[in-house]
Order: structure tokens, then sequence, then C-alpha cells
């Protein structure tokens, strides 16, 4: 999920690339400190709020798996390197959950939510095992990126399969993560893979540092046809919840990362304009370290719950403490050891 980056003309880095991911790191720990800590769960009670909910949700999990599909076409390594990587990001998964649910909660009778104990929460099914099932299940289908049918064939097969998977029971716990048996999964492969290979897809088109023209008018007309499909369709498929959605809801979150890309790469030419470096820098730091910051980040909302209880604050109160998050957040991996010593999945 982590690409080293140096923030410079000359650097191979794709900047826009950056900077839509380094937002979206910024949004996803605003979104976090929301639903754990704002008195409705993340409702959000004011427009800010509400901004910060909705921006932690479309354009951060899409955005990561959509990315991290875009740079797996430029890596070379092999098949089996990938499987035996996506396996270790997967089990990885499982760490985290201990770090930062099942440890602290298991010190406390306060309840992350209503039915999910310490041992439950040991279960989530959330980004990383996401991230490491579309590498092992995905990896293969590197060598039809520059097909023009197969990929969205698999991508439409997907979304249209989905729907019918989720809940189906099994003894075999390793359905779970594939299309969730209970709502401890947040982020089935099916159908949150389809973002791993939309960006396998399009990757070819994001070799510039900048968006090319014809790119641009692409984006724009497939975030169009994309979006029209998404209203047209909605009677036909359920639109669910975040996590289990159906065919409409996630080709509109399909254009919206297009519509994203756009804006991220108009927003970092003005910015460079008007000479917003520092800026432009720290999104860029977020964006290279951003399997530590998820993990860093996490790990401190889970152990403050010690402290802060659930569901205690206002929304403005809960933003703060976003920031807060966000800024020892980024000093610990400035200026210690710790992005030396967390796993670099």
């Amino acid at each position: 999920m982590e690409n080293n980056f140096v923030p410079h003309a000359n650097s191979k880095r794709v900047f826009y690339l950056d900077f839509v991911r380094g937002l979206a790191v910024f949004f996803m720990i605003m979104q976090h400190a929301m639903i754990l800590y704002e008195r409705s769960s993340g409702e959000g009670n004011t427009l800010l709020g509400n901004m910060f909910i909705f921006l932690g949700t479309a354009p951060a999990a899409p955005v990561f798996i959509f990315i991290m599909g875009v740079f797996a076409t430029r890596s070379k390594k092999s098949l089996k390197e990938n499987v035996v990587r996506g396996c270790k990001i997967f089990a990885f998964g499982y760490v985290l959950n201990l770090l930062r649910f099942t440890l602290p909660l298991s010190l406390t009778s306060e309840p992350y939510d209503s039915g999910q104990d310490p041992l439950s929460l040991l279960f989530i099914t959330d980004i990383f095992q996401l991230a490491g099932l579309s590498l092992i299940f995905f990896s293969a289908l590197k060598k039809f990126t520059n097909h023009v049918f197969i990929l969205p064939a698999i991508i439409l097969g997907i979304l249209l399969i989905s729907p019918y998977l989720w809940g189906l029971k099994s003894d075999l716990y390793i359905f779970e993560p594939l299309w969730g048996t209970s709502a401890n999964t947040e982020f089935p492969l099916f159908p949150w893979g389809v973002y791993y290979l939309l960006g396998m897809y399009v990757s070819k088109h994001f070799r510039t540092q900048t968006l090319e023209k014809k790119v641009k008018k692409n984006l724009f007309i497939g975030s169009l046809i994309l979006g029209l499909i998404g209203v047209v369709t909605i009677p036909l498929f359920p639109i669910g919840d975040y996590y289990r959605s159906g065919l409409s809801i996630h080709l509109f979150m399909m254009s919206f990362i297009f519509v994203w890309l756009l804006l991220s790469n108009f927003l970092v030419a003005q910015l460079n304009k008007v000479g917003f470096h520092k800026l432009l820098d720290a999104i860029y730091f977020w964006s290279s370290h951003v399997t530590g910051i998820y993990i860093i980040q996490w790990v401190i909302f889970g152990w403050s719950i010690l402290l802060l209880g659930v569901h205690q604050m206002t929304d403005y109160a809960a933003m703060i403490f976003g920031l807060i998050v966000l800024l020892i957040t980024d000093v610990s991996l400035r200026f210690t050891n710790l992005k030396r010593i967390l796993p670099k999945l």
C-alpha cells in the first residue's frame, strides 16, 4: 500500500495521484474521529461534520484500493511475490485489529458499538484484508490490463454477483472477508475488489506527472457515463449501506473517483502556482506513508477510548481531536524510527 515519494520536479512519482491519496488520508482520519467520538456516531450535526463523513467514505477506501491497483501494474514483482505479499497484508489486518480494538477494549467495559465485544472486533474485515485479498486474487490479471473488455467484464460480473453472495453462510471463515457473512465484514472483496481492478485497467493513462489533455477529457466523459448509468440503474439494484451497495452506487463512486482525480490535478497546479509547497509536501508525505499512518492513527483512536469513551463529543470537539491525532501521527513518522519499524505493506 505504500510507495516512497520524493516531492521534486525530477521525481518519477505522479503528483496528482499522491495528492488524491494524501487527501484521502486526511479525510479518513477526520471521519474516524467522527464515527468514534461524535455523539450521533458520525451522523454529523454540522455542515463541516457531514463533509468530513462524506469525504472520509467515498474518496477514501475506494481511492486507496484504486491507486493500489494503478501502481500494481508497474510493479516488477512476480505473481508468487504478490501472492505472498497479499497474504502478509491480509494477516497483518488481524494484528491491527488486536492492537486497536481487542486489547484496549478488553480493559474497559465501554463498548465500541452495540453487539461488538473485544473478541468479535478481532475478526473485523477492514481495508488491510481487502488489500491483501486483492493482491492474492487479482495479481494474475495484470497481463490483461491492455485488453479492452476483459477487466471491465470482470468488474461488471463482480458487481452483479456480489449481492447474491452477501450473508451467504459457511463454516469456513475464509468466506467472511470474501463476501461477508456478518456485519463484521466492512470491506468484503466482493464487491470492493473492483476498485483494484479499475486501477489496473486505467493505469496506463496515469504515467505523466500531470494529466494530459486527452486523459482529462476521457476521465470527464467516463465520469458522466458511469454517473448516468448509475442513475438509470438505481431501481434495478440494491442501494444497501456503504459497505454493501449494489452496482449503481459503485458506479457513482467510480464516477466520483474520476472527478476527484481531475480536481486533484487542478488543485496541485494551482497550489504550486501560489507557492503552497509546504502544504503539498505534507499531503505527499501522508500519501507516501499511508500504511504507517493508517496503523498509528487507528492505534491512537483505539486506546484513546479508554480515556474518552465513545460517542461523547460534539462535532467540533471530534474534529479537533481528529486533527490532534493527525498531528501526532505525522510527527511520529517524521521524527521517530516508527517508519522503519512499522511494516511497509
